[in-house]
């Protein structure tokens, strides 16, 4: 495509150059955009703050979803209570999925962790659905 072909032009209105310093004006006005390269590890850093989330945060982090949805509270997506047993169900399951696909490479807390988390929230899944009359 010619120069005189082209239908529009592209400025660069940011009002930050690309190392953070706030633009001066009438800065870069013309200049073209300039190519970014994504890095995702270093835009985790820049944006998850404190220590690394592991497998036991992870887990606690799915048994609170899972204990949320059994709880019968007032769900924030108006999710019936039919609803909110089979979210907690399929949760179940995932904690299933995980002890299956992590056998053998959990640490001793890991997997007393996961077995009572598993074994709690079956035992609330079970009391739920046997109080509904289900």
């Amino acid at each position: 495509m010619s120069e005189s072909d082209k239908s529009f032009t592209v400025s660069d209105r940011r009002h930050f150059t690309p190392d953070g310093r706030p633009r001066e004006d009438g800065d870069g006005e013309e200049a073209a955009a300039p190519q970014a390269t994504f890095d995702p590890r270093a835009e985790a850093r820049r944006t998850v703050p404190g220590p690394p989330v592991d497998f036991s945060h992870f887990l606690l982090g799915l048994a609170a979803q899972a204990g949320a949805l059994l709880g019968g509270g007032e769900d924030p997506g108006n999710a019936t209570a039919q609803e909110s047993l089979e979210a907690a169900r399929s949760i179940i399951s995932i904690f299933e999925m995980l002890k299956d696909k992590t056998e053998g490479r959990r640490t001793p807390d890991e997997e007393a962790l996961l077995a009572d988390l598993l074994f709690e929230l079956r035992m609330t899944y079970v009391g739920k659905t046997r109080a509904g009359g289900e």
